[in-house]
């Protein structure tokens, strides 16, 4: 039977590993980029607001999806996975409106937002989550992004698993059952028709690099490193994820005015392969000196396994 569009939804759901941004958030200054590269972490952006998260297979998220109605909403979710982490000894609080934590430590954040009548609420259960990778890949130096977007708060963590001791999927079924009991509901078993029109989404948006770095707030970038051949400085503008301004300078012994290269930067996709595609049509030593491309390239993008 087809889903009433009033009708509450509960999920509970896991997803391979990836960076979530919020939807005020700024990829490049969340998220180590060479890290993600590196560990092959994709990385999103949500419709709802709040910090960028991580998530593995040892993550669990929930949502409810409700009508909506003024005033606060959505606590009877958090408060059910409050109760449920609870009954298997899990010492789990709410702190403010947006985190669970378990001893001072964060376990679960929480974000919502409100799309044609309907409350979305939903959140992170960290259950066996590597968590140094979480902490390697979402560790971004502050000096060099400036903007008015919305920056994460960096909380300590810890894994729920520690408290239970139960492998994943016996945590996820115990989890279920406590949920099931909580509310009035029934099973829904997505169907192919459904599942089609999840992967058409997914694919038209969320994996669409338009829509997860070129809705990011306006902000300027900047950045330096040394190198045998000289210095090189970059300071960028972006908007809507595209650069309108590039300025490169240093003590390197380039031969012909800079400008020149600066504006083959401009107009171009803040990314490393836009970047890159564009560096290869383009002679850099009479702009840079003894500088390489790769060089120009990790001074932006952080790249490793460059000889300085």
């Amino acid at each position: 039977m087809q889903r009433m569009q009033s009708e509450t939804v509960i999920m509970l759901w896991q997803a391979d590993k990836c960076v979530m941004l919020g939807t005020n958030q700024i990829a490049f200054a969340e998220v180590n980029m060479n890290v993600a590269e590196q560990e092959n972490i994709k990385i999103i952006r949500r419709t709802s607001g709040g910090g960028a998260i991580f998530c593995d297979m040892g993550t669990f998220l929930y949502t409810m999806i409700q009508p909506y109605q003024e005033g606060e909403q959505g606590k009877q979710i958090v408060n059910s996975v409050i109760h449920a982490l609870n009954k298997m000894g899990v010492p789990a609080v709410l702190e403010g409106r947006n985190d669970i934590l378990a001893e001072g430590k964060k376990i679960s954040g929480i974000a919502q937002y409100v799309r044609h009548g309907m409350l979305c609420t939903h959140g992170s259960l960290l259950y066996d989550t590597n968590l140094e990778l979480l902490t390697n890949v979402l560790c971004v130096s502050d000096d060099k992004i400036r903007s008015k977007a919305l920056r994460s708060v960096r909380s300590r963590v810890t894994n729920i698993k520690d408290y239970v001791g139960i492998p994943t999927l016996d945590f996820r079924e115990s989890l279920k059952r406590n949920l099931l009991a909580e509310f009035n509901v029934r099973e829904h078993k997505l169907t192919e028709s459904e599942l089609q029109e999840i992967k058409t989404i997914c694919q038209e948006k969320y994996e669409n690099p338009t829509w997860t770095f070129g809705s990011s707030p306006a902000f300027s970038f900047s950045s330096s490193k040394r190198f045998s051949e000289g210095k090189i400085e970059v300071y960028l503008d972006i908007v809507k994820g595209i650069v309108v301004s590039c300025a490169i300078r240093g003590d390197f012994l380039g031969v012909v005015p800079i400008r020149a290269l600066e504006e083959q930067l401009e107009n171009v996709l803040f990314r490393y392969d836009a970047f890159n595609e564009v560096l290869d049509g383009i002679v850099l030593h009479p702009f840079i000196g003894g500088n390489t491309k790769e060089q120009l390239l990790s001074c932006i993008f952080e790249r490793e396994g460059v000889n300085q």
